[in-house]
């Protein structure tokens, strides 16, 4: 007799194909490859970005990627006008950034904590947690109504609404893959809730574990395990050499959600001073969708957009390095594609988790300010053909060695069999 597959739900605001980076690639990967192993269902919305302006972009009910079951649900419009108004007052209040405890501020905390819990810090953190991700009353809904139907939840982001208000009517039966960052929002106390909440929780890095349950140390008393995700082969056919765009210059590349927060203006200022300091041929090519106000480009400095994975994948593949300016990353999946494919990495190392990615490849290198920027790119253009090589085979054997599918798989595998025969 055939043994029944364990029913696992995949909960993420935003699943599609047309996203082709940060989380909601990795949910797809993950909920690709569990699913030659389980009965893998994603529980969505229709959303397929964090515009506000896409909310029906994907029709309501049942769809098919790559032979997973999706199940979409509407989300809400609300009004974002007080969004970062909220999240500077959660910030600065006391009850949620934690404090150096001294014995003449206890009284003064006391206070504070009574005057302002009630009447208006839960009130308005909620409504700032609302606003973050896609906000589908129907999808937390459907979790709470089909408890029993799947054996274990798996909620990618812990900040977002889908997350928070989901997590609670399945706590016992989930698995929480936070995709934290040491940022403003980890630090806020009412995501305590979230991170007590699961039977398990899944890591992308020790650098994320670390940040995490120091700004929220009930986390410590969840069990836990480090996985990150693989990295897949281009899954589509490569270009034909008549849709390849004309390009006949060398060119780094940034790929990812053209954004302030992820340290684009920067890169473009920085860029600029690289171009008056060295006087070469060498382009920025900006792959993404915009959400900033302007991008300012010009001969050196090309933005094409959101494009397909094939093209994507053929800019990556033909590219002199990745940029990756980010300040903030729980993993990053772009950097660890650009090793498989032999690229080197210029990455901001600010960011814990991009600096330990080079310095544990030895596939690129790590800056701190615009003069080190501009003298890493220099020396990645002129690296001889033996520096080349080494750095190609550093960073497809720190991906392979860290990275592979089969001990990702094996480690959720023993979470969800664990978590499966608690319930």
């Amino acid at each position: 007799m055939e043994t029944r597959k364990s029913k696992v739900a995949v909960v993420i605001s935003r699943y599609g194909k047309e996203i082709n980076g940060g989380a909601e690639l990795h949910a797809r990967y993950l909920a690709e490859h569990l699913n030659e192993i389980f009965d893998v269902t994603v529980l969505t919305s229709c959303e397929n970005d964090d515009s506000r302006k896409n909310n029906t972009y994907y029709p309501k009910g049942e769809d098919i990627i790559n032979g997973i079951q999706i199940l979409r649900f509407e989300s809400e419009p609300k009004d974002r006008t007080y969004e970062n108004k909220w999240l500077r007052y959660l910030d600065k209040n006391s009850i949620y950034k934690k404090a150096r405890f001294t014995l003449s501020n206890f009284l003064k905390l006391t206070i504070k904590k009574i005057k302002y819990r009630d009447k208006n810090i839960d009130k308005i953190f909620n409504s700032w947690v609302e606003l973050q991700g896609a906000y589908s009353p129907a999808l937390v809904n459907h979790i709470a109504a089909n408890r029993e139907k799947y054996d274990v939840f798996i909620f990618f982001l812990y900040y977002q609404y889908t997350t928070y208000a989901g997590i609670g009517s399945v706590a016992g039966k989930s698995i929480l893959i936070p995709i934290a960052h040491d940022d403003t929002s980890l630090h806020l106390r009412g995501f305590d809730k979230i991170f007590s909440s699961p039977a398990f929780i899944m890591y992308n890095s020790v650098s994320e574990k670390d940040w995490v349950e120091a700004a929220h140390p009930v986390a410590k008393k969840i069990k836990s395990d480090i996985a990150g995700v693989g990295r897949d082969k281009p899954e589509s056919e490569p270009l034909t050499p008549e849709e390849q765009p004309n390009i006949d210059y060398p060119y780094f590349v940034y790929i990812g959600r053209i954004h302030e927060a992820k340290g684009c203006k920067t890169l473009i200022e920085y860029f600029k001073h690289f171009k008056q300091k060295y006087i070469n041929d060498v382009k920025l090519v900006l792959i993404g969708k915009n959400f900033m106000d302007e991008i300012e480009t010009s001969d050196d400095i090309i933005y094409t957009g959101f494009i397909s994975e094939q093209e994507k994948s053929f800019y990556l593949e033909n590219c002199t390095g990745l940029i990756i300016p980010s300040p903030y990353e729980s993993l990053s999946m772009v950097t660890l594609e650009a090793m498989i494919m032999g690229k080197p990495v210029l990455a901001n190392g600010y960011c814990d988790v991009l600096k330990k990615h080079i310095e544990l490849s030895h596939a690129g290198y790590a800056y701190y300010d615009k003069e080190e920027y501009a003298t890493a790119l220099d020396k990645l253009l002129n690296l001889t053909d033996k520096e080349k090589d080494a750095m190609v085979n550093n960073g497809i054997s720190y991906v392979e060695a860290n990275y592979g599918w089969d001990s990702i798989l094996d480690k959720f595998s023993k979470a969800i069999n664990e978590i499966k025969r608690m319930n």
